[in-house]
């Protein structure tokens, strides 16, 4: 086990976390892209697991980088480790082959933070990266001309599109982001078993709120060891669990079962979803479950799969609030 210097008294603004096995080839190029950024008040925290290549020896050379190396069981343990040494006040999320490519985009983001305390998180654009680094299509270029719905309104935008941001973009505050991360205990739940849907599950039910900035941010590297690539299958069964659990959500919201509150930065109450405002986000949820794919830039069903869907969702979606799509 390695670290790259002693802990001091005052923490960064900003943590990055990242956790690294055997990502030797790509281990540089991300480190070196979080150098590059303007703002220069972070540490960087790197959790390896145990890696067989050359990844330690890479992590010495970079001397401001504390980093451990110790045997785990996938990349979200890893990252729960990583969290769990952060010292700044917001935290930002980099796997070992993704990395930065708006050199200010640590100065928007703390601007952003710094400058709202009802937000909790900022987001912003990916950009897909081949393996040998050529960069290629932009993640929803649609959010430049139709960006999502900002702060509270884009908790009826959520219920309705299911949408999560790259995680290779957000910066969040450290405490709301180690409040919403899932302690690593694998089940056959999204919510222990999938990260990255368990914490936006969390952080969207407990009414924090987003706000997004339309700037492409970082690059995303597909390649064959990728985590996206090796578990494609088990992944696309953890995103049909959390798109159900976040149906189930709004059929408690939606028909006034329960009442869902919106928190600040520090977890105080801002607001409620008041009864008269409730028919109100049910014709917006409604609106961005039948046109989910217009809204997050999907190609376009064709017209008779557009009316199939709208028909199924209409059959169980009643404005009354008697019963509400599932």
């Amino acid at each position: 086990m390695g670290r790259g210097f002693a802990i001091m008294d005052v923490g960064p603004k900003i943590t990055v976390i990242t956790a690294s096995k055997n990502g030797e080839r790509f281990l540089r190029e991300t480190i070196d892209s979080v150098l590059k950024q303007s703002f220069t008040d972070y540490e960087h925290v790197i959790v390896d697991g145990a890696s067989t290549d050359g990844t330690i020896e890479i992590l010495k050379e970079y001397k401001h980088i504390r980093w451990i190396s110790e045997p785990d069981r996938d990349a979200d343990e890893g990252f729960y480790k990583a969290m769990t040494m952060a010292r700044g006040e917001y935290i930002m999320f980099c796997c070992v082959s993704d990395g930065y490519l708006d050199k200010d985009w640590f100065k928007k983001c703390v601007e952003a933070l710094d400058n709202d305390s009802e937000v909790s998180l900022v987001y912003g654009l990916s950009q897909h990266m081949t393996k040998d680094g050529i960069l290629g299509k932009i993640n929803r270029p649609n959010f430049f001309n139709h960006p999502p719905q900002q702060k509270m309104d884009f908790f009826p935008f959520w219920l309705g599109t299911f949408m999560e941001s790259h995680e290779s973009t957000f910066c969040v505050r450290a405490d709301v982001f180690k409040e919403c991360f899932p302690r690593y205990e694998p089940t056959g739940n999204f919510l222990q078993n999938q990260a990255i849907f368990s914490f936006y599950y969390n952080f969207y039910t407990k009414g924090y709120l987003p706000y997004f900035l339309p700037i492409v941010a970082t690059y995303t590297r597909a390649h064959h060891d990728s985590n996206s690539v090796k578990m494609v299958g088990f992944n696309r069964i953890m995103r049909g669990q959390y798109h159900a659990a976040v149906v189930r959500y709004g059929n408690e919201v939606l028909p006034g079962r329960i009442k869902h509150i919106f928190r600040d930065g520090k977890s105080n109450v801002i607001k409620a979803i008041e009864t008269e405002e409730l028919e109100c986000c049910r014709r917006k949820v409604l609106d961005y479950r039948i046109n989910r794919k217009f809204y997050l830039g999907k190609r376009g069903a064709r017209r008779l799969s557009y009316w199939i869907r709208k028909l199924k969702i209409l059959t169980g979606y009643y404005l009354c609030g008697q019963r509400i799509y599932n």
